[in-house]
């Protein structure tokens, strides 16, 4: 196995990618990229000693990058999947990346099972030294917003970190929560949510005397907090349904506590709102008479999310598409459209190479780490050639350098252009569904009337 004694030292490779990974995630990549309750973050002092951060997983790298910003300065090491360090060159460049591996069964690691000790201990050092350690408890992402089963390999840190100081510090663990608007493509918005640290220091009798039973307290202990801090809908049959009514009833919430901003978080308390009412009833199947009306509320539901696909609709057309909206984009399009062509022309081809790889992905969910992560260089290689090709052409540093900064921009332009030509395409289907008076695109307009007035009732 590799030597990881120096993993909580940066470098400066890191150093350098860090810098530049950051400005392209947080400022390019995202629309909106939030951070709720950075207040919880323990303060950092010369004698104390780290933290452990634990958090849902659904998307991948992008995931774990999500968490350094969201806790930076801190610079967090990473435990991720041991089989991902078999080819040695690999796990160097993981190495460098201040990742640490752990090994499990289901990934045929069986034989490697006795290593993780060692890179627990690993992960203890960096937190006595004042380092940050980050997994994710799932030990594997979802394709939704769904919380998984937590695995105990946080809580064999968390103790062993513990028995190292003598039981005489108390290890905080900080959960966090991500909440994507989108997993797919550039201009999705990522919502980070900091909760109250967890302390264990009230188990450490309990694991004196079982050390298994500790384990399991912490473990619901921490999956409760970190539900508290996303969106975690559990209805596997119709999930899509329960996922476009939270999305529905942001509007109502936000109406009825005169909420008037743009913050993430409170799409997230408004979606967390009526999923929690829905779940006290089993999603419709306790049968009782909340049961039944939450029952046919989720049936209207997947009615109305199965005719949005036939119609190629999207809800927020169907519920405000309006003549002045329309033509405002229209003109808005028609001014963007030479400058979409240009920022097509410069940015198709990293685009492209970036596509070309991730479908290769066999995880879905892994598409977007894919693209972003050959995008981060493809992006850059093509602007830097851009960049020295302009300048030999024109022999004008300044304008090459200037060229430079724009291109970013370009990238910008061209994926907003893009959505928003998508939009006026289905806004345009619904001017002409109206026209000619579709019976279902009419029933689909009555049914989400009735969805509405439903959850507005039962979110009395």
């Amino acid at each position: 196995m590799l030597d990881f004694s120096k993993i909580g030292k940066t470098n400066v490779v890191y150093n350098i990618l860090y810098d530049y990974v950051g400005i392209v995630y947080r400022f390019i990549y995202y629309r909106k990229f939030q951070v709720a309750g950075r207040r919880n973050i323990p303060r950092k002092t010369r004698n104390s000693d780290g933290f452990l951060v634990i958090c849902n997983h659904q998307n991948g790298l992008l995931d774990a990058l999500g968490i350094i910003w969201a806790v930076a300065p801190h610079k967090p090491v990473f435990i991720a999947r041991g089989d991902l360090f078999r080819k040695e060159n690999i796990g160097r460049m993981l190495r460098m990346l201040r990742i640490l591996p752990a090994f499990r069964k289901r990934e045929g690691e069986a034989q490697d099972l006795d290593k993780n000790e060692i890179v627990f201990q690993y992960a203890v050092n960096v937190m006595q030294e004042g380092g940050v350690v980050a997994l994710f408890p799932e030990a594997g992402h979802q394709n939704r917003h769904f919380l998984g089963t937590f695995k105990k390999g946080f809580a064999r840190i968390a103790f062993e970190y513990a028995v190292s100081c003598n039981f005489s510090k108390d290890l905080t663990i900080l959960p966090l929560g991500h909440n994507y608007s989108g997993y797919f493509g550039m201009q999705q918005d990522l919502l980070m949510t900091i909760g109250e640290p967890i302390h264990i220091a009230d188990l450490y009798d309990t694991y004196k005397e079982s050390p298994e039973r500790a384990r399991h307290l912490l473990n619901l202990r921490a999956r409760e907090r970190v539900e508290s801090l996303m969106l975690n809908i559990e209805e596997v049959d119709n999930y899509e349904a329960v996922d476009q009514m939270c999305e529905m009833y942001i509007p109502v919430y936000k109406k009825r506590h005169g909420i008037k901003n743009g913050r993430l978080k409170h799409q997230l308390s408004a979606k967390q709102a009526l999923n929690n009412a829905l779940k006290r009833t089993d999603y419709g199947k306790d049968g009782s008479s909340d049961a039944a009306v939450a029952s046919d509320l989720i049936a209207k539901a997947a009615e109305y999310v199965k005719n949005l696909k036939t119609l190629r609709l999207d809800d927020r057309i169907v519920d405000k598409a309006n003549v002045g909206g329309f033509i405002a984009r229209t003109l808005l399009w028609i001014v963007l459209f030479p400058f979409f062509i240009a920022s097509a022309l410069i940015n198709m081809l990293p685009e492209g190479i970036g596509a070309k790889i991730s479908s290769k992905a066999k995880d879905r969910m892994l598409v977007p780490s894919f693209r972003f992560g050959v995008g981060i260089f493809s992006y850059l290689i093509w602007y830097l050639l851009l960049f020295a090709a302009i300048w030999i052409i024109f022999k004008k540093f300044w304008i090459a350098f200037l060229a430079l900064l724009l291109m970013p921009v370009t990238l910008l332009i061209y994926h907003n252009a893009r959505a928003l030509g998508g939009k006026l395409m289905c806004r345009i289907r619904k001017i002409c569904l109206k026209a000619r008076h579709d019976p279902l695109y009419a029933s689909t307009v009555t049914l989400r009337r009735d969805i509405m007035a439903g959850i507005g009732e039962m979110m009395k």
